[in-house]
């Protein structure tokens, strides 16, 4: 219609385009709200059997222990990653396009060292798809440090705690983003996640510290503390570059679901600290130097991987 005609037809077609606009809004927000609804439906339905077991595991052991620490948290680990594997599965509106997982889920620890999985952080969705990622045969093997706020938040907490995965000990975080450790404690539980991965475990964290809370294009430093643990051993080291999962989780939401693509590349950095550290002329006996290093190109690679994923 031509924006010559008379008045009321130009008023007519301007009133009905913004009706045509205000539906479609409407829609993407019923859609929204719709995929939200059965995305956290199908993530309760599925993580509440591997919270009734959790629940009882950590029962068992606290009254009567009836079998192995470990064997009930290879229990919790293996149910939990089959129940979170079936509820992305059904959530198709979420859509996962994951680079290096047959190879990954293959090859992990094939070195015959320990190994480390890192990862950038923007979401609380990253916690459930690393642990859907895992090879089930390695599931037992593997502890991860995670945030405070996921072991408090209710049923993932327990299910996370039967895991046998720990706490980033934070003594504050300022509205800005910046938080301070409780070296003290945080020394004890790099120590235990030491002892894990010398006995043969898996250990995994987010070096980045906490979540990301700028752009999140924009992959934030890899704190050089945790890569001590890939001084001390001899390790392989796997990098995991999630990008997406701030649409589908935002990270100040409560719950997730929304409609997203998820992008995701997962690649093994190296099959052996030591000798990566040191083709680099890196002095391995310098344990801050080593770390350092280690810290920062596993950061440039990660960021590398987020960019290509993003664009």
């Amino acid at each position: 219609m031509s924006s010559t005609g008379p008045p009321c037809v130009r008023e007519y077609w301007l009133l009905h385009g913004a009706g045509v606009a205000l539906a479609a809004l409407v829609a993407m927000g019923l859609e929204m709200h719709v995929a939200v609804f059965c995305f956290n439906l199908l993530l309760v339905l599925f993580t509440l059997p591997a919270f009734l077991i959790a629940k009882l595991c950590v029962l068992s052991g606290a009254v009567k222990p009836v079998c192995s620490g470990g064997l009930r948290e290879q229990t919790v680990l293996v149910f939990t990653c089959l129940m979170w594997r079936v509820a992305m599965f059904c959530s198709f509106w979420v859509r996962l396009d994951i680079e290096g997982l047959k190879e990954f889920r293959s090859t992990l620890s094939a070195s015959g060292r320990p190994a480390v999985i890192i990862s950038n952080h923007a979401s609380f969705l990253d916690t459930i798809l690393l642990v859907t990622f895992m090879p089930l045969a390695k599931q037992a093997r593997v502890k991860m440090l995670v945030s405070g706020h996921l072991l408090n938040m209710p049923i993932i907490g327990t299910i996370a705690t039967a895991m046998g995965h720990t706490s980033v000990p934070f003594k504050a975080m300022g509205a800005d983003g910046t938080f301070e450790l409780d070296k003290e404690l945080m020394a004890q539980r790099q120590k235990e996640m030491e002892l894990h991965v010398a006995s043969g475990g898996i250990a995994g964290w987010f070096p980045e510290g906490t979540m990301n809370r700028g752009d999140v294009r924009e992959v934030s430093t890899f704190r050089a503390g945790g890569f001590s643990l890939a001084v001390h051993l001899d390790l392989e080291v796997w990098c995991v570059a999630f990008h997406g999962n701030t649409t589908c989780w935002p990270r100040t939401a409560a719950v997730g679901g929304r409609p997203a693509r998820i992008g995701v590349k997962i690649f093994r950095l190296c099959d052996s600290t030591h000798a990566f550290v040191k083709d680099a002329k890196v002095d391995l006996s310098d344990e801050r130097a080593a770390s350092i290093y280690l810290a920062n190109t596993a950061h440039d690679q990660v960021q590398a991987a987020v960019k290509q994923l993003s664009s």
